[in-house]
C-alpha cells in the first residue's frame, strides 16, 4: 500500500497593506515621507512616537481571554495595558 500523493494546501500569510508599506519605507529610510498618516492610530501612539524615539511600536496577536485578563490587570493596577505588557516582557527576558 502506498500513500496518496496529495499535496497539502498552502496557507499564505495575510499581510496588512499599510503595515507592509510602512515597513518597506523604514527599510528604505523614508519613514515619514513615503507613508502619510491615515489618522487610524490612537493619539497616545502618535505622541509616543514623537516624544520617545527609542521605543518600538509592536502589534501583538493575542487570544481574547488574554486581552481580557490584561485589561482587567491594567484596571486593577490603574496602569495602561502597554505598561503591563512592557513589564511582563521585561520580566520574561530577565532585565528587571
Amino acid at each position: 500500500m502506498t500513500r496518496s500523493k496529495i499535496r497539502p494546501p498552502i496557507r499564505k500569510p495575510v499581510f496588512d497593506e499599510e503595515n507592509t508599506i510602512r515597513f518597506a519605507a523604514q527599510e528604505a529610510g523614508q519613514v515619514d515621507t513615503a507613508v502619510p498618516s491615515t489618522g487610524s492610530e490612537p493619539a497616545d501612539r502618535k505622541s509616543a512616537k514623537k516624544s520617545e524615539p527609542d521605543r518600538l511600536c509592536l502589534t501583538l496577536a493575542l487570544k481574547r481571554e488574554v486581552i481580557t485578563r490584561l485589561k482587567e490587570e491594567a484596571a486593577r493596577k490603574e496602569k495602561s495595558v502597554d505598561q503591563i505588557v512592557e513589564k511582563l516582557v521585561t520580566k520574561h527576558l530577565g532585565r528587571h
